[in-house]
């Protein structure tokens, strides 16, 4: 996605369904989670549940099968960021950084944990074309395309002609994590939780891996690393108060850290939670953002089985606001950004954590694939939310953008960010209208993404 010429990518002015399917694709996500995370949780009902909801939605919103032609519309223009006003914020503005070099697909074959594949399971994921090694690609949920809950591979490596690359088959196999434009791990509601699969695409090949563990110690993916040779995983010591980071290589199964946790689950997933961890562009570093309950955040930033840094809760939990949260590495170096308090962190190799953005409390940060730019929301008084753009190559003070309030924003390229109108809302999380802003012009226009899952080979918190 470092091709700057893209301007109108995926724009379609439309309106959205109603109901809203980011409201049952966030309600199944929930209901997975609790019932994995919850004491003495069943595992069966909440996600009967989760797929009779999503059942019933997706029986009144379908509009039909097939891939369909997407109304693109591409703009042959170079963007220009100069309009922007950016004031000093007292932080030494880096100099331009050079095109990265694209990361590629993993050649390697993923052979961790293998169990076979879960019995009546059939595939349902399809492909079309080639994928290259190095093609920018998204999961995404397309409006009008497939059956609500859906989810999508498009494949952007021609910015003018983006095209649907895979189809998964309306939540039979849903994504968890984008590896690289090449691979995905996905999660099969019918089977046991703690079943996954990596697979090759656009070959579809499977290789169905489990978690060790039981009900007793609720294991919970995290994440592979890029190079198919690790597995991320956490399990649960009710006895113990804790939570269990481990780190499974050919070498066997390690436990890197041990973070606190209560175990006593929780009714709402906060806004403030994110993704539990991702591992650095490069596969060297991860990072473990553990989030039992605010006041116990817990922060992990580790190389290989060695802690590089531990964020931990003081003797009786955090104060309120003050807890880690929001962790993202930067696509194009070590870099790890996150918020801790009213205040953004920044952490290198090496070094110590720094104070990048103080005074700010972020949600859904985001950054361009090419590095160079930052964008995240910030909670209003009246309970909705604000995007803000941050030149991390020039420097400069955050920039509001975005006409009203705004949330959730995801890069989809270099030039490009996919954001939601705002709207007060309580548990599980807000209904709201995609719209897709441009860097060219400061305009925005109505989305045909109805909800990104997760972007390559950029980063976000929000996955």
């Amino acid at each position: 996605m470092n091709d700057d010429q893209l301007t109108r990518l995926l724009r379609q002015v439309d309106e959205p369904v109603s109901p809203d399917p980011v409201f049952a694709d966030r309600l199944f996500e929930q209901l997975v989670r609790t019932t994995v995370r919850s004491r003495g949780a069943r595992t069966g009902l909440p996600l009967v549940a989760a797929l009779v909801l999503l059942g019933t939605i997706a029986a009144g919103l379908a509009v039909g099968s097939g891939v369909v032609k997407l109304p693109w519309l591409a703009v042959d223009v170079t963007p220009s960021l100069s309009g922007l006003p950016m004031a000093s914020l007292g932080v030494t503005p880096s100099a331009q950084p050079s095109a990265p070099t694209p990361p590629i697909a993993s050649t390697a074959v993923f052979d961790l944990l293998p169990v076979p594949q879960p019995s009546g399971y059939v595939s349902k994921i399809s492909c079309d074309g080639p994928i290259g090694t190095s093609d920018p690609v998204a999961v995404v949920q397309l409006h009008g395309v497939g059956a609500t809950g859906e989810q999508v591979l498009l494949d952007v490596a021609d910015p003018g002609s983006p095209r649907i690359a895979c189809t998964f088959g309306d939540a039979h196999a849903f994504v968890r994590t984008l590896i690289d434009a090449r691979h995905v791990v996905i999660q099969n509601p019918g089977a046991d939780l703690y079943t996954y699969a990596v697979v090759d695409l656009p070959e579809v090949r499977y290789h169905w891996f489990q978690l060790p563990g039981n009900d007793a110690t609720y294991p919970t993916y995290i994440a592979v690393g890029p190079g198919l040779d690790q597995v991320l995983w956490m399990s649960a010591d009710q006895a113990g108060g804790s939570d269990k980071i481990h780190l499974t290589t050919q070498a066997g199964d390690a436990i890197v850290a041990t973070l606190p946790n209560p175990q006593s689950g929780r009714d709402c997933i906060p806004e403030e939670e994110s993704k539990l961890g991702a591992y650095a562009h490069s596969g060297a570093d991860f990072f473990v953002l553990d989030q039992p309950v605010p006041n116990l955040n817990s922060l992990l930033l580790a190389s290989a089985k060695t802690a590089l840094l531990q964020v931990l809760p003081p003797t009786g939990g955090w104060s309120q606001g003050a807890q880690p949260a929001m962790a993202l590495w930067s696509p194009t170096s070590e870099a790890l950004y996150y918020r801790q308090g009213s205040d953004v962190w920044t952490w290198e190799p090496d070094s110590s954590p720094k104070r990048f953005l103080p005074g700010v409390s972020w949600l859904h940060p985001t950054i361009s694939p090419d590095g160079t730019h930052l964008a995240y929301a910030v909670a209003r008084r009246d309970g909705l939310h604000e995007v803000y753009l941050v030149d991390l190559a020039q420097g400069g003070s955050p920039q509001l953008i975005g006409n009203g309030a705004r949330t959730q924003p995801v890069f989809l390229n270099s030039t490009q960010l996919w954001y939601a109108t705002d709207t007060a809302a309580g548990c599980p999380g807000p209904s709201s209208n995609p719209l897709v802003y441009s860097f060219v012009d400061g305009s925005e226009s109505s989305s045909v993404i109805d909800l990104v899952y997760g972007v390559w080979p950029t980063t976000s918190s929000n996955w």
